[in-house]
């Protein structure tokens, strides 16, 4: 956040801005208290427009973008993000956002989103803008970079893309081979000769790198560190002309804010998506659909909600192959598995849970024997926070927390994200014996993994007394 920025404690920072809203002729009257500060950070107060102008001048944040987009979302300029978000919709501006995601610090992670309301309003602007009247990527001197540097690069990110439909690695391993390629990437369009063709070849295949890593960050239940990524693989595809990518990518920001509680947010990704491609590919199709559906469903529109699958189930049902194979790594492994635990999450949101657990059929212990397992995806883990979620609405405590359990064993230990939002769930039952094991189990800390060592031997897991009440409708 921004204060984080300065190193400065919550008391420090109130009075530099006690002293700025002084400077700027609003007078001492500011209360210089901690608690005005974390108040602010807790979403409790606004500040006032004149603390707001302090705060501002303090990050050098020009005025009018205070007054264009408002609190708190103008505070995206006021992080280390702005690099990120306040560089021009062009191919050198889409360099630059890469080049801020390459240097991302893993060891920070955040809570919040960076950029909502108004703020993502005008990044889909720019972006459609920028396709519009699109610009050539700048032609640079050095040494160059060669057709079969890039083809070798392509090859190991087309492998790392395919992980998605079966694979023994953890996400923390996929992702710190992503990253590599996404760093390497970063430093050939930064230090390296190029020509406009080959710069636009770099441009896609760093977007598909960024790509990459949000999905993974997603796995291990980072969803600010993936919206940083997916904001950049957005930038850098329309930096390089690709519609299907832009789209695509839109639809993954879309739901980094279904996570997040911004469902009005996901729906104007969700129509920005279609105004860019007017026949999106079937996988992109069912993908836009369904987020669509549970955007609705968080809205509370259930009609619609409903609607909407309806068209993701027949869109999946007309799926063809793609004449472009890349195209479908887009969206990957859209299949009957994966509408099925989307069209779960659409249920949840709309607060059916006896629906929605039937949907995780692939996900049960006691799932239908006639249905072939699905191939096990780095993104499995991540999948049973859903199971847990309708378990526990439907109050079936001891078999969310064996679920939560099931989640542990596929990784030997969760990334410390995934393992927040787990406990997350469990903090209201957090006095019941089982949970309380469960939760010691989630606070440990991750086991060391070696990115070229694959997934780490399974932690046995204490055995605890299940109950399994069948829900209506199952």
């Amino acid at each position: 956040m921004a204060r984080e920025s300065l190193g400065l404690s919550q008391l420090g920072y109130a009075r530099l801005i006690a002293r700025a809203h002084d400077e700027l002729g609003f007078g001492p009257r500011m209360v210089k208290t901690r608690h005005t500060v974390s108040h602010w950070e807790a979403g409790r107060n606004e500040p006032e427009l004149t603390a707001q102008l302090a705060i501002a001048r303090v990050h050098h944040v020009p005025e009018e973008e205070v007054a264009r987009l408002g609190w708190p979302h103008w505070l995206h300029l006021a992080t280390d993000d702005a690099a990120l978000l306040s560089r021009l919709w062009t191919p050198q501006g889409a360099i630059d956002a890469l080049s801020s995601t390459a240097r991302l610090a893993d060891a920070q992670p955040r809570s919040y989103l960076t950029v909502t309301g108004p703020a993502l309003d005008s990044q889909i602007r720019k972006s459609l803008a920028a396709l519009a009247d699109p610009q050539p990527p700048p032609t640079r001197d050095g040494r160059p970079v060669t057709p079969d540097t890039l083809a070798g690069i392509e090859a190991r990110i087309e492998a790392l893309e395919l992980q998605e439909i079966a694979t023994s690695a953890t996400p923390m391993a996929l992702y710190f081979a992503a990253r590599a390629e996404h760093r390497l990437l970063t430093r050939l369009l930064t230090t390296h000769g190029y020509d406009q063709q080959t710069g636009t070849w770099l441009l896609l295949l760093t977007a598909r790198t960024a790509a990459l890593c949000e999905w993974l960050s997603t796995c291990m239940g980072e969803e600010a560190r993936a919206e940083r990524y997916s904001l950049a693989a957005l930038r850098a595809a329309t930096a390089a002309g690709s519609r299907t990518r832009v789209a695509a990518y839109m639809v993954d920001l879309a739901f980094r804010h279904l996570v997040a509680g911004h469902p009005k947010d996901m729906l104007s990704l969700v129509h920005a998506a279609r105004a860019v491609v007017r026949r999106p590919p079937p996988s992109l199709a069912v993908t836009l659909h369904t987020r669509e559906a549970q955007a609705l469903a968080r809205l509370g529109d259930s009609a619609a909600s409903i609607r909407a699958l309806d068209r993701a189930t027949s869109a999946l049902a007309a799926k063809v192959t793609d004449a472009d194979p890349m195209t479908e790594l887009l969206c990957v492994n859209v299949d009957e598995e994966w509408l099925d635990v989307s069209s779960g999450l659409t249920w949840l949101h709309l607060r059916r849970p006896k629906q929605a657990l039937p949907r995780f059929a692939t996900l049960l212990d006691d799932g239908p024997p006639s249905r072939t397992p699905a191939p096990l995806s780095p993104c499995t883990a991540r999948r049973f926070l859903y199971v847990t979620d309708a378990q526990l609405a439907l109050g079936e405590l001891d078999s969310a927390a064996h679920s939560a359990r099931r989640a542990v064993a596929l990784v030997g230990s969760l990334p410390p994200g995934l393992a927040h939002q787990f406990r997350q769930r469990f903090a209201p039952h957090s006095t019941e014996p089982a949970v309380r094991d469960l939760i010691d189990t989630l606070t440990e800390h991750p086991a060391h993994t070696d990115p070229g060592m694959g997934r780490p031997a399974p932690r046995s897991a204490r055995p605890i007394r299940r109950h399994h009440r069948q829900p209506e409708g199952a």
